[in-house]
Protein backbone atom coordinates (compact mmCIF):
# COMPACT_ATOMS: atom_id res chain seq x y z
CA UNK A 1 0.00 0.00 0.00
CA UNK A 2 2.80 1.94 0.93
CA UNK A 3 4.56 1.64 -2.21
CA UNK A 4 1.44 2.08 -4.57
CA UNK A 5 1.13 5.62 -2.46
CA UNK A 6 4.58 6.44 -3.22
CA UNK A 7 4.19 5.43 -6.72
CA UNK A 8 0.83 7.96 -7.38
CA UNK A 9 2.75 10.94 -6.00
CA UNK A 10 5.87 10.58 -7.79
CA UNK A 11 4.20 10.38 -10.99
CA UNK A 12 1.96 13.04 -10.06
CA UNK A 13 4.62 15.46 -8.97
CA UNK A 14 6.80 14.53 -12.01
CA UNK A 15 3.46 15.35 -14.00
CA UNK A 16 3.06 19.09 -12.17
CA UNK A 17 6.47 19.44 -13.40
CA UNK A 18 6.62 19.11 -17.06
CA UNK A 19 3.41 20.75 -17.27
CA UNK A 20 4.76 23.95 -15.63
CA UNK A 21 7.81 23.42 -18.13
CA UNK A 22 5.45 23.53 -20.78
CA UNK A 23 3.44 26.19 -19.72
CA UNK A 24 6.01 28.67 -19.34
CA UNK A 25 7.12 27.61 -22.99
CA UNK A 26 4.15 28.92 -24.24
CA UNK A 27 3.72 32.47 -25.37
CA UNK A 28 1.93 35.15 -23.06
CA UNK A 29 -0.61 37.32 -24.21
CA UNK A 30 -1.77 40.32 -22.21
CA UNK A 31 -4.96 42.30 -22.31
CA UNK A 32 -3.83 45.82 -24.03
CA UNK A 33 -4.50 48.67 -21.53
CA UNK A 34 -8.23 50.54 -22.08
CA UNK A 35 -7.51 54.10 -22.89
CA UNK A 36 -10.45 55.45 -21.77
CA UNK A 37 -11.79 58.82 -23.35
CA UNK A 38 -10.55 61.49 -20.52
CA UNK A 39 -12.34 65.29 -20.00
CA UNK A 40 -9.98 68.13 -21.56
CA UNK A 41 -10.29 70.82 -18.73
CA UNK A 42 -7.59 73.45 -20.50
CA UNK A 43 -10.11 74.76 -23.37
CA UNK A 44 -13.05 74.66 -21.30
CA UNK A 45 -16.27 73.22 -21.18
CA UNK A 46 -17.02 70.16 -23.99
CA UNK A 47 -13.59 69.11 -24.79
CA UNK A 48 -12.26 65.62 -24.96
CA UNK A 49 -8.69 64.16 -25.33
CA UNK A 50 -9.02 62.28 -28.52
CA UNK A 51 -7.70 58.76 -27.28
CA UNK A 52 -3.93 57.57 -28.28
CA UNK A 53 -3.39 61.52 -29.06
CA UNK A 54 -2.03 64.51 -27.52
CA UNK A 55 -5.04 66.85 -29.19
CA UNK A 56 -8.38 67.96 -27.74
CA UNK A 57 -11.50 67.96 -29.29
CA UNK A 58 -15.15 69.46 -28.96
CA UNK A 59 -17.98 68.16 -31.25
CA UNK A 60 -21.18 70.34 -31.34
CA UNK A 61 -23.72 71.93 -33.21
CA UNK A 62 -26.94 73.38 -33.83
CA UNK A 63 -30.74 72.46 -35.09
CA UNK A 64 -32.75 75.19 -36.28
CA UNK A 65 -36.64 75.65 -37.12
CA UNK A 66 -38.37 78.81 -38.66
CA UNK A 67 -41.35 80.14 -39.98
CA UNK A 68 -41.53 83.80 -40.73
CA UNK A 69 -44.19 85.91 -42.58
CA UNK A 70 -44.15 89.66 -43.94
CA UNK A 71 -47.01 91.44 -44.11
CA UNK A 72 -49.17 92.80 -47.17
CA UNK A 73 -46.10 93.08 -49.19
CA UNK A 74 -46.13 95.00 -52.45
CA UNK A 75 -44.69 93.66 -55.44
CA UNK A 76 -43.93 96.02 -58.64
CA UNK A 77 -43.00 95.27 -62.13
CA UNK A 78 -40.05 96.08 -63.46
CA UNK A 79 -38.77 98.78 -65.93
CA UNK A 80 -38.29 98.38 -69.50
CA UNK A 81 -36.28 100.40 -71.96
CA UNK A 82 -36.91 100.88 -75.51
CA UNK A 83 -33.61 100.43 -76.93
CA UNK A 84 -33.69 102.61 -80.36
CA UNK A 85 -35.78 105.99 -78.68
CA UNK A 86 -33.95 105.20 -74.97
CA UNK A 87 -37.84 105.57 -73.59
CA UNK A 88 -38.89 103.83 -70.61
CA UNK A 89 -41.87 101.84 -71.97
CA UNK A 90 -42.29 100.57 -68.99
CA UNK A 91 -42.19 102.53 -65.58
CA UNK A 92 -41.33 100.84 -62.12
CA UNK A 93 -44.05 101.78 -59.87
CA UNK A 94 -47.34 99.42 -60.99
CA UNK A 95 -48.14 97.46 -58.12
CA UNK A 96 -49.36 93.69 -59.50
CA UNK A 97 -50.95 93.52 -55.70
CA UNK A 98 -49.89 93.30 -52.05
CA UNK A 99 -49.77 89.81 -50.46
CA UNK A 100 -49.22 88.25 -47.30
CA UNK A 101 -46.26 86.00 -48.02
CA UNK A 102 -44.34 83.69 -45.49
CA UNK A 103 -41.45 81.48 -45.54
CA UNK A 104 -39.31 77.80 -43.74
CA UNK A 105 -36.26 76.88 -43.17
CA UNK A 106 -34.88 73.82 -41.60
CA UNK A 107 -31.17 74.22 -40.36
CA UNK A 108 -28.88 72.49 -39.03
CA UNK A 109 -25.09 72.81 -38.17
CA UNK A 110 -21.94 70.38 -37.04
CA UNK A 111 -19.66 72.56 -35.55
CA UNK A 112 -16.02 70.57 -35.11
CA UNK A 113 -12.92 72.59 -32.72
CA UNK A 114 -9.67 70.89 -32.56
CA UNK A 115 -6.67 72.04 -30.11
CA UNK A 116 -3.14 71.29 -29.66
CA UNK A 117 -0.92 72.61 -27.14
CA UNK A 118 3.07 73.24 -28.76
CA UNK A 119 6.11 74.46 -27.53
CA UNK A 120 4.75 77.90 -29.78
CA UNK A 121 0.92 78.20 -28.32
CA UNK A 122 -2.52 76.00 -29.11
CA UNK A 123 -2.81 74.96 -32.53
CA UNK A 124 -6.34 75.41 -33.51
CA UNK A 125 -8.53 73.83 -36.09
CA UNK A 126 -12.14 75.07 -36.63
CA UNK A 127 -15.12 73.66 -38.66
CA UNK A 128 -18.39 74.86 -39.14
CA UNK A 129 -20.70 73.25 -41.35
CA UNK A 130 -24.44 74.37 -42.38
CA UNK A 131 -27.47 72.07 -44.02
CA UNK A 132 -30.59 73.90 -44.54
CA UNK A 133 -33.59 73.92 -46.63
CA UNK A 134 -35.48 76.80 -47.05
CA UNK A 135 -38.81 78.41 -48.70
CA UNK A 136 -40.23 81.43 -49.61
CA UNK A 137 -39.10 85.18 -47.89
CA UNK A 138 -36.18 82.88 -45.96
CA UNK A 139 -34.75 82.37 -49.11
CA UNK A 140 -35.50 84.95 -51.33
CA UNK A 141 -36.60 88.92 -50.81
CA UNK A 142 -40.21 87.95 -51.56
CA UNK A 143 -42.48 85.16 -52.88
CA UNK A 144 -43.07 81.43 -52.42
CA UNK A 145 -42.01 80.08 -55.41
CA UNK A 146 -38.35 79.97 -54.41
CA UNK A 147 -37.40 76.58 -52.41
CA UNK A 148 -33.73 75.07 -51.82
CA UNK A 149 -31.35 73.25 -50.07
CA UNK A 150 -27.83 72.81 -49.98
CA UNK A 151 -24.64 72.90 -47.39
CA UNK A 152 -22.81 75.81 -46.77
CA UNK A 153 -18.85 76.12 -45.02
CA UNK A 154 -19.78 78.50 -42.61
CA UNK A 155 -15.76 78.38 -41.11
CA UNK A 156 -12.59 76.43 -41.70
CA UNK A 157 -9.97 78.15 -40.10
CA UNK A 158 -6.60 77.35 -38.50
CA UNK A 159 -5.30 79.57 -35.79
CA UNK A 160 -1.39 79.25 -34.51
CA UNK A 161 0.82 81.89 -32.95
CA UNK A 162 -1.42 84.79 -33.32
CA UNK A 163 -2.25 83.87 -37.04
CA UNK A 164 -5.43 82.83 -38.52
CA UNK A 165 -5.52 81.35 -41.94
CA UNK A 166 -8.92 80.55 -43.40
CA UNK A 167 -12.14 81.41 -43.99
CA UNK A 168 -13.32 82.67 -40.17
CA UNK A 169 -15.26 86.04 -39.16
CA UNK A 170 -14.89 88.83 -40.89
CA UNK A 171 -12.73 91.67 -39.05
CA UNK A 172 -14.89 94.85 -39.38
CA UNK A 173 -18.34 92.91 -37.99
CA UNK A 174 -19.18 93.71 -34.58
CA UNK A 175 -22.86 93.30 -33.87
CA UNK A 176 -24.60 89.95 -33.21
CA UNK A 177 -26.88 89.13 -35.92
CA UNK A 178 -29.54 88.64 -33.23
CA UNK A 179 -32.41 89.16 -35.14
CA UNK A 180 -32.77 87.26 -38.73
CA UNK A 181 -32.91 90.32 -41.15
CA UNK A 182 -29.38 91.21 -39.35
CA UNK A 183 -30.24 95.15 -39.45
CA UNK A 184 -28.59 97.73 -40.94
CA UNK A 185 -24.77 97.29 -39.73
CA UNK A 186 -21.77 94.25 -40.86
CA UNK A 187 -23.16 91.07 -40.94
CA UNK A 188 -21.82 87.98 -42.94
CA UNK A 189 -22.56 84.58 -41.65
CA UNK A 190 -20.15 82.63 -43.91
CA UNK A 191 -17.19 85.20 -42.77
CA UNK A 192 -14.32 86.05 -45.16
CA UNK A 193 -11.67 84.15 -46.65
CA UNK A 194 -8.47 85.91 -45.16
CA UNK A 195 -4.94 85.30 -43.69
CA UNK A 196 -4.52 87.36 -40.56
CA UNK A 197 -2.14 88.31 -37.15
CA UNK A 198 -3.59 89.38 -33.97
CA UNK A 199 -1.57 90.95 -31.37
CA UNK A 200 -2.37 90.91 -27.96
CA UNK A 201 -1.07 93.90 -26.46
CA UNK A 202 -2.13 93.76 -22.77
CA UNK A 203 -4.34 95.38 -20.37
CA UNK A 204 -7.58 93.65 -22.78
CA UNK A 205 -6.10 95.51 -25.98
CA UNK A 206 -5.47 93.89 -29.07
CA UNK A 207 -4.96 94.38 -32.71
CA UNK A 208 -5.56 92.27 -36.26
CA UNK A 209 -4.53 93.26 -39.15
CA UNK A 210 -6.10 91.00 -42.18
CA UNK A 211 -5.77 90.25 -45.65
CA UNK A 212 -9.06 89.25 -47.15
CA UNK A 213 -11.37 88.00 -50.14
CA UNK A 214 -13.21 90.94 -51.32
CA UNK A 215 -15.71 88.67 -52.93
CA UNK A 216 -16.71 87.22 -49.21
CA UNK A 217 -17.76 91.05 -48.43
CA UNK A 218 -18.60 92.80 -51.55
CA UNK A 219 -21.03 92.61 -53.77
CA UNK A 220 -19.14 95.60 -56.52
CA UNK A 221 -20.46 97.28 -59.19
CA UNK A 222 -22.56 97.86 -61.63
CA UNK A 223 -22.61 99.39 -65.24
CA UNK A 224 -24.47 102.60 -65.77
CA UNK A 225 -26.77 102.50 -69.02
CA UNK A 226 -24.81 105.73 -70.07
CA UNK A 227 -23.39 108.74 -68.92
CA UNK A 228 -23.31 112.89 -67.87
CA UNK A 229 -23.11 115.26 -71.04
CA UNK A 230 -20.30 117.13 -70.04
CA UNK A 231 -21.24 120.37 -71.66
CA UNK A 232 -25.01 120.52 -70.61
CA UNK A 233 -24.53 117.94 -67.57
CA UNK A 234 -27.39 115.96 -68.40
CA UNK A 235 -27.86 112.39 -68.26
CA UNK A 236 -27.21 110.78 -71.79
CA UNK A 237 -29.06 107.52 -72.74
CA UNK A 238 -26.99 105.27 -74.83
CA UNK A 239 -25.70 101.70 -75.66
CA UNK A 240 -23.46 100.11 -73.09
CA UNK A 241 -19.82 98.29 -73.90
CA UNK A 242 -19.16 94.95 -73.08
CA UNK A 243 -17.44 94.94 -69.94
CA UNK A 244 -15.47 92.50 -67.99
CA UNK A 245 -14.26 92.98 -63.71
CA UNK A 246 -10.67 92.27 -61.96
CA UNK A 247 -11.74 91.65 -58.69
CA UNK A 248 -8.96 90.14 -57.81
CA UNK A 249 -6.10 92.16 -58.64
CA UNK A 250 -5.51 93.50 -54.78
CA UNK A 251 -6.97 91.92 -51.59
CA UNK A 252 -8.96 93.89 -49.22
CA UNK A 253 -7.52 94.59 -45.92
CA UNK A 254 -8.95 94.97 -42.88
CA UNK A 255 -7.40 96.11 -39.52
CA UNK A 256 -9.82 96.11 -35.95
CA UNK A 257 -8.46 96.94 -32.36
CA UNK A 258 -10.42 95.79 -29.50
CA UNK A 259 -10.24 96.34 -25.35
CA UNK A 260 -11.79 93.85 -23.83
CA UNK A 261 -12.35 94.87 -20.18
CA UNK A 262 -14.64 93.28 -17.14
CA UNK A 263 -17.77 96.15 -18.04
CA UNK A 264 -17.77 94.84 -21.57
CA UNK A 265 -16.02 96.00 -24.91
CA UNK A 266 -14.67 99.07 -27.31
CA UNK A 267 -13.71 98.16 -30.90
CA UNK A 268 -12.48 100.63 -33.85
CA UNK A 269 -12.54 98.86 -37.32
CA UNK A 270 -11.10 99.88 -40.84
CA UNK A 271 -11.05 98.08 -44.68
CA UNK A 272 -9.56 99.63 -47.65
CA UNK A 273 -10.15 97.58 -51.01
CA UNK A 274 -10.28 98.42 -54.45
CA UNK A 275 -13.09 98.70 -57.09
CA UNK A 276 -11.97 97.91 -60.25
CA UNK A 277 -13.32 98.52 -64.38
CA UNK A 278 -12.36 96.52 -67.36
CA UNK A 279 -13.58 96.67 -71.02
CA UNK A 280 -13.28 93.88 -73.05
CA UNK A 281 -10.41 94.73 -75.65
CA UNK A 282 -11.00 96.83 -78.87
CA UNK A 283 -14.77 98.21 -77.55
CA UNK A 284 -13.73 101.42 -76.85
CA UNK A 285 -12.66 104.44 -79.27
CA UNK A 286 -8.25 104.70 -79.83
CA UNK A 287 -7.01 106.22 -77.32
CA UNK A 288 -9.88 105.88 -74.51
CA UNK A 289 -8.75 104.30 -70.84
CA UNK A 290 -10.11 100.99 -71.34
CA UNK A 291 -9.29 100.83 -67.09
CA UNK A 292 -10.67 102.64 -63.90
CA UNK A 293 -9.55 101.72 -60.09
CA UNK A 294 -10.53 103.41 -57.42
CA UNK A 295 -10.08 103.36 -53.20
CA UNK A 296 -12.71 102.08 -51.26
CA UNK A 297 -12.71 101.94 -47.30
CA UNK A 298 -14.81 102.05 -44.90
CA UNK A 299 -14.68 102.88 -41.13
CA UNK A 300 -16.77 101.67 -37.99
CA UNK A 301 -16.78 101.83 -34.12
CA UNK A 302 -18.62 99.50 -31.62
CA UNK A 303 -19.40 99.41 -28.31
CA UNK A 304 -20.62 96.21 -25.90
CA UNK A 305 -21.59 96.90 -22.40
CA UNK A 306 -22.43 94.59 -20.00
CA UNK A 307 -25.60 95.37 -17.34
CA UNK A 308 -25.13 92.91 -14.71
CA UNK A 309 -26.63 95.76 -12.27
CA UNK A 310 -29.71 95.23 -13.93
CA UNK A 311 -29.91 91.71 -14.56
CA UNK A 312 -27.60 88.84 -14.99
CA UNK A 313 -26.85 88.41 -18.73
CA UNK A 314 -27.88 91.77 -19.64
CA UNK A 315 -26.40 93.72 -22.41
CA UNK A 316 -26.11 96.96 -24.48
CA UNK A 317 -24.44 96.83 -28.08
CA UNK A 318 -23.75 99.82 -29.83
CA UNK A 319 -22.77 100.25 -33.44
CA UNK A 320 -21.77 102.77 -35.79
CA UNK A 321 -20.11 103.07 -39.75
CA UNK A 322 -19.19 105.21 -42.80
CA UNK A 323 -18.36 103.88 -46.24
CA UNK A 324 -16.77 104.96 -49.34
CA UNK A 325 -17.38 102.23 -51.26
CA UNK A 326 -18.37 99.77 -48.96
CA UNK A 327 -22.29 99.94 -48.64
CA UNK A 328 -21.97 96.49 -47.11
CA UNK A 329 -20.66 97.58 -43.88
CA UNK A 330 -23.06 99.99 -43.53
CA UNK A 331 -26.59 99.14 -44.93
CA UNK A 332 -26.30 95.57 -44.79
CA UNK A 333 -29.19 95.04 -48.10
CA UNK A 334 -27.52 92.46 -50.24
CA UNK A 335 -29.49 89.13 -50.52
CA UNK A 336 -26.78 86.89 -49.32
CA UNK A 337 -26.86 88.69 -46.23
CA UNK A 338 -30.53 87.92 -44.70
CA UNK A 339 -31.40 91.82 -45.50
CA UNK A 340 -34.53 92.73 -43.81
CA UNK A 341 -34.77 95.75 -46.05
CA UNK A 342 -35.13 93.13 -49.29
CA UNK A 343 -37.09 90.94 -47.20
CA UNK A 344 -39.53 92.96 -45.47
CA UNK A 345 -40.17 95.80 -47.69
CA UNK A 346 -39.15 94.53 -51.34
CA UNK A 347 -41.16 97.43 -54.16
CA UNK A 348 -38.66 99.74 -54.90
CA UNK A 349 -36.04 99.03 -53.28
CA UNK A 350 -33.35 98.53 -55.50
CA UNK A 351 -30.61 96.04 -54.98
CA UNK A 352 -27.54 97.16 -53.05
CA UNK A 353 -24.53 98.15 -55.07
CA UNK A 354 -21.18 100.20 -54.22
CA UNK A 355 -19.68 101.89 -56.82
CA UNK A 356 -21.14 102.27 -60.29
CA UNK A 357 -19.26 102.30 -63.74
CA UNK A 358 -20.05 105.03 -65.83
CA UNK A 359 -18.55 105.00 -69.99
CA UNK A 360 -18.06 108.59 -70.60
CA UNK A 361 -18.57 110.08 -74.29
CA UNK A 362 -15.04 109.82 -75.20
CA UNK A 363 -15.14 105.98 -74.11
CA UNK A 364 -13.50 106.21 -71.13
CA UNK A 365 -13.83 104.58 -67.96
CA UNK A 366 -14.36 106.23 -64.00
CA UNK A 367 -16.00 105.05 -61.08
CA UNK A 368 -18.36 106.72 -59.26
CA UNK A 369 -18.63 104.89 -55.33
CA UNK A 370 -21.36 105.38 -52.90
CA UNK A 371 -21.28 107.14 -49.68
CA UNK A 372 -23.17 105.27 -47.05
CA UNK A 373 -23.34 105.61 -43.27
CA UNK A 374 -25.45 103.74 -40.19
CA UNK A 375 -26.15 103.70 -36.57
CA UNK A 376 -27.65 100.58 -34.56
CA UNK A 377 -28.41 99.40 -31.32
CA UNK A 378 -29.47 96.44 -29.54
CA UNK A 379 -30.07 95.66 -25.73
CA UNK A 380 -30.60 92.38 -24.16
CA UNK A 381 -32.79 91.90 -21.03
CA UNK A 382 -33.53 88.72 -18.80
CA UNK A 383 -36.58 89.28 -16.99
CA UNK A 384 -35.63 85.89 -15.09
CA UNK A 385 -33.34 83.03 -16.31
CA UNK A 386 -35.58 81.43 -18.53
CA UNK A 387 -37.38 84.62 -20.25
CA UNK A 388 -34.94 87.19 -22.83
CA UNK A 389 -36.17 89.97 -24.54
CA UNK A 390 -33.89 91.81 -27.07
CA UNK A 391 -34.90 95.36 -28.57
CA UNK A 392 -33.61 96.73 -31.48
CA UNK A 393 -33.68 99.99 -33.59
CA UNK A 394 -31.11 100.94 -36.70
CA UNK A 395 -30.95 102.81 -39.79
CA UNK A 396 -28.89 104.05 -42.42
CA UNK A 397 -28.24 106.73 -45.54
CA UNK A 398 -26.59 105.89 -49.20
CA UNK A 399 -26.24 109.02 -51.38
CA UNK A 400 -26.61 108.50 -55.11
CA UNK A 401 -23.93 109.77 -57.39
CA UNK A 402 -24.78 112.67 -59.89
CA UNK A 403 -25.04 109.84 -62.28
CA UNK A 404 -26.94 107.05 -60.99
CA UNK A 405 -29.49 110.08 -59.75
CA UNK A 406 -30.12 111.42 -63.10
CA UNK A 407 -30.73 107.60 -64.70
CA UNK A 408 -34.66 106.39 -64.47
CA UNK A 409 -35.32 103.96 -61.71
CA UNK A 410 -35.40 100.83 -62.55
CA UNK A 411 -32.27 100.83 -65.18
CA UNK A 412 -29.21 99.55 -64.69
CA UNK A 413 -27.06 102.01 -62.56
CA UNK A 414 -29.87 104.20 -61.68
CA UNK A 415 -29.95 104.78 -57.36
CA UNK A 416 -31.01 107.90 -55.50
CA UNK A 417 -30.69 109.05 -52.36
CA UNK A 418 -31.86 106.46 -49.83
CA UNK A 419 -32.52 106.24 -46.04
CA UNK A 420 -33.44 103.70 -44.36
CA UNK A 421 -34.35 102.36 -40.70
CA UNK A 422 -35.81 99.56 -38.82
CA UNK A 423 -37.26 99.26 -34.96
CA UNK A 424 -38.05 95.58 -33.63
CA UNK A 425 -38.44 93.32 -30.80
CA UNK A 426 -37.72 89.68 -29.69
CA UNK A 427 -39.29 87.65 -26.87
CA UNK A 428 -37.31 84.15 -26.07
CA UNK A 429 -38.24 81.44 -24.05
CA UNK A 430 -35.56 79.59 -22.48
CA UNK A 431 -36.53 76.24 -20.95
CA UNK A 432 -33.34 74.38 -20.52
CA UNK A 433 -29.68 75.58 -21.25
CA UNK A 434 -29.40 75.98 -24.90
CA UNK A 435 -32.43 75.31 -26.10
CA UNK A 436 -34.85 78.21 -26.61
CA UNK A 437 -38.52 79.03 -28.11
CA UNK A 438 -38.33 82.62 -29.79
CA UNK A 439 -40.57 85.09 -31.74
CA UNK A 440 -39.43 88.67 -33.44
CA UNK A 441 -41.66 91.12 -34.89
CA UNK A 442 -40.13 93.65 -37.18
CA UNK A 443 -40.68 97.07 -38.89
CA UNK A 444 -38.47 98.35 -41.56
CA UNK A 445 -39.24 101.73 -43.88
CA UNK A 446 -37.28 102.97 -46.36
CA UNK A 447 -37.63 105.85 -48.63
CA UNK A 448 -35.54 107.14 -51.60
CA UNK A 449 -35.21 109.99 -54.42
CA UNK A 450 -36.88 108.15 -57.39
CA UNK A 451 -36.85 109.17 -61.10
CA UNK A 452 -39.68 107.69 -62.76
CA UNK A 453 -40.32 108.91 -66.26
CA UNK A 454 -37.55 109.19 -69.51
CA UNK A 455 -38.99 110.91 -72.25
CA UNK A 456 -35.69 111.62 -74.18
CA UNK A 457 -34.55 110.17 -77.15
CA UNK A 458 -30.93 108.64 -77.24
CA UNK A 459 -27.88 111.65 -77.79
CA UNK A 460 -30.70 114.54 -76.71
CA UNK A 461 -29.41 114.48 -73.32
CA UNK A 462 -32.84 115.62 -71.49
CA UNK A 463 -32.87 113.89 -68.26
CA UNK A 464 -35.67 112.53 -66.49
CA UNK A 465 -37.09 115.38 -64.82
CA UNK A 466 -39.67 113.67 -62.66
CA UNK A 467 -38.31 113.08 -59.57
CA UNK A 468 -40.28 111.89 -56.33
CA UNK A 469 -39.10 110.97 -52.94
CA UNK A 470 -41.17 108.03 -52.36
CA UNK A 471 -41.45 105.50 -49.33
CA UNK A 472 -42.68 102.07 -48.62
CA UNK A 473 -42.66 100.30 -45.05
CA UNK A 474 -43.40 96.69 -43.65
CA UNK A 475 -43.50 93.98 -40.91
CA UNK A 476 -42.20 91.06 -40.62
CA UNK A 477 -42.19 88.03 -38.31
CA UNK A 478 -40.91 85.16 -37.17
CA UNK A 479 -40.97 81.84 -34.81
CA UNK A 480 -37.61 80.05 -33.90
CA UNK A 481 -37.30 77.38 -32.21
CA UNK A 482 -33.22 76.12 -31.85
CA UNK A 483 -31.43 73.68 -29.66
CA UNK A 484 -27.86 74.32 -29.43
CA UNK A 485 -25.40 71.47 -28.29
Amino acid sequence: MKLAKSLLLGSASAFVAVTGVAAADLPSRKAAPVDYVRVCNAYGAGFYVIPGTDTCIRVGGRVRADFAMSGRQAIYTGATINTATGVVTNTLGTSSGSENVYGWEARGRVDLDARTQTGWGTVQAVAAIRLARTTGILDTAYGLSSSSAGATLEAAYIRFAGFTFGAARDNFAFMPSTFYGAGHWASFANGAKQIAYTAVLGGGLSATLAMQDATDTTLGGTNAVGSINPITGLFVTGPTPAEQYAYNTLPQFNLRLDWDQTWGTASVMGAVGQAVATTAAGVSGAGADLNDRKATWAVGAGVKINLPMIAAGDVLWLNGAYANGMTEYTVNWTYFKSSDTRRNTGGFVNNGISWVNRFEPNGNITIDTLRSWNLAAIYTHFWTPQWRHSFLVSGGRVEGSDLTSAIPFGTSGAFGNQTMWNIGTQLAFIPVKDFEIGVDLLYNRVGQDVRRTNTAPVGVGVPATVVTRETTGNWSGRLRVERTF
